[in-house]
């Protein structure tokens, strides 16, 4: 199988596309929706949905953590502003916030993932390790802001 070493940054594309088109279809269809924000633990959560996507998909791709920095900060930052659904003046906070937390998040992932090499017998060993990862983020979000 070849290697699909930027699968990752497309599936989180897709992933926070599709999580936009679901909350701009709400906020049309029913405008007094309350939606949740984009805050870390959300970013948190479709980092790991791309990440568990990612693992599934692809096996063996080398990381480029400099390239999942920056275009998840293009994909955190511009998104959102195209959906509408943020201002400019977000734009920038959530590019900075989202591209440190997604190459921290798949630096954790990844890592967890080599220590754990259970291979197939365990399949549901990474969406445990997803799981743990968001509830340490939730953790961690009240205390870093």
């Amino acid at each position: 199988m070849k290697e699909k070493n930027f699968l990752f940054e497309t599936l989180l594309a897709a992933v926070v596309g599709i999580a936009l088109l679901v909350c701009v279809l709400l906020r049309t269809f029913s405008p007094a929706i309350v939606l949740p924000k984009l805050d870390i633990p959300n970013m948190a959560a479709l980092i790991l949905v791309a990440l568990l996507g990612d693992h599934y998909l692809s096996k063996g791709g080398k990381r480029c953590y400099v390239c999942v920095g920056l275009l998840s900060a293009v994909t955190f930052g511009l998104l959102p502003v195209m959906a509408g659904l943020a201002v400019w003046a977000d734009a920038l906070w959530l590019a900075v916030v989202g591209g440190i937390l997604a190459v921290v998040t798949v630096w954790l992932f990844t890592w967890a993932q080599d220590r754990l090499a259970t291979g197939p017998a365990a399949k549901a060993a990474p969406v445990l390790t997803a799981l743990g990862l968001y509830l340490a983020v939730q953790c961690f979000a009240g205390i870093l802001l």
